[in-house]
């Protein structure tokens, strides 16, 4: 009999790629939405300093970091819920509440990790598009929630899309859901872009749930530090799917530096400052794209994609594809940041001759 049942077949339909074996470390990333500046030497020995032995002995204290996101968001430390990034959030609600057959609502596309929660749980995915002008249908969004829905995901901002639906639109959704005792995720891994968040409307909607990472804005993708925040009865069934201990002692200690520092804010307004930069250039040189409301823009880069991916590698620069919307095979989704790395993505942009 083999190790692996025949019953357990339908895993092996679902595709995960193994990483990359050469390093990204020696690129300028524009291709996975990261912070690309780097944090200062200052910001480190202030870490470091912390550091001592019972970091790497004892197993982690949490609570401080609960605290700081507590007092950030004013919401009770009973609220909350901190995971390893938003990846590990958005599964401890797949575990809650989606069984086989569920139904589940989302966006297409989206974050990959919901396609695979949905194909590894098993869920019957109801798939909400775009068109071409990256617009989603609403009312087709509204109408499809039962009362047979199990879970409702919306990244918002959306990635790879980078669109965002309105603070009236999300309460349309959820109150619809509520009504029907449906539960709401709302990702709100790209929120330090974007200010739009639901994170107040927990204590209206019991129905709400709220995910946050510090991988985008606080710039610590390599840390894996995320947050739950939802309502007490719903965040307390959450916490019993948590591992042993959320996340790692060295990881804490960065967060929270992060967090009294507002790396994010300052990241953010730097970004904001290259975006301007790079769309007055498109601007002028009259090339479309798609504007968003998180770190990255998509570029038409017309019949010139394959020189500009030329371009690029050459200059060790990685971008990833557009928006993965039919009619947008020809743009290039490229991660904002710092007005100096914008200078090299425009530099590219005039080789390629796009006007």
């Amino acid at each position: 009999m083999s190790l692996v049942s025949t019953k357990l077949n339908w895993i092996k339909k679902i595709d995960r790629i193994r990483g990359p074996q050469i390093s990204r470390y020696h690129f300028l990333r524009l291709d996975k939405n990261e912070k690309i500046d780097i944090f200062k030497k200052k910001f480190f020995l202030k870490v470091i300093k912390k550091i001592n032995s019972n970091h790497l002995t004892a197993y982690p204290e949490v609570e401080n970091l609960y605290k700081l996101i507590s007092n950030n968001n004013k919401i009770n430390i009973e609220n909350l819920v901190l995971t390893s990034g938003s990846d590990q959030a958005i599964k401890h609600c797949f575990e809650l509440f989606v069984k086989k057959n569920s139904k589940i609502i989302t966006l297409n596309p989206t974050f990959a990790m919901v396609d695979i929660y949905s194909k590894l749980f098993q869920a019957k995915q109801i798939k909400i598009g775009y068109n071409k002008k990256l617009e989603i249908n609403q009312t087709k969004l509204n109408f499809a929630i039962k009362k047979n829905t199990s879970l409702i995901i919306i990244a918002n901002p959306n990635s790879p899309t980078g669109t965002i639906l309105n603070l009236n639109q999300l309460k349309q959704i959820i109150l619809k859901a509520s009504k029907l005792n449906v539960p709401v995720l709302i990702d709100e891994a790209y929120y330090g872009f974007s200010k739009i968040s639901c994170i107040s409307l927990i204590k209206k909607f019991k129905n709400l749930i709220v995910t946050r990472t510090f991988s985008k804005s606080f710039g610590l993708a390599g840390l894996r530090v995320g947050y739950i925040a939802a309502n007490k009865k719903i965040a307390d069934l959450l916490y019993r799917f948590k591992p042993m201990y959320e996340v790692n002692s060295l990881a804490l200690l960065f967060a929270e530096e992060a967090f009294k520092n507002k790396t994010d804010k300052k990241y953010s307004e730097e970004t904001e400052s290259g975006k301007k930069l790079i769309i007055n250039t498109l601007e002028k040189l009259k090339i479309h794209y798609f504007d968003t409301y998180a770190n990255f823009i998509h570029i038409d880069f017309k019949k010139n994609k394959k020189t500009a991916l030329e371009y690029f590698k050459k200059n060790k620069i990685l971008v990833k594809g557009g928006p993965g919307v039919n009619g947008t095979e020809n743009y290039l989704r490229i991660t904002l940041g710092p007005k100096k790395y914008m200078k090299k993505v425009i530099s590219i942009i005039k080789k390629t001759n796009l006007s």
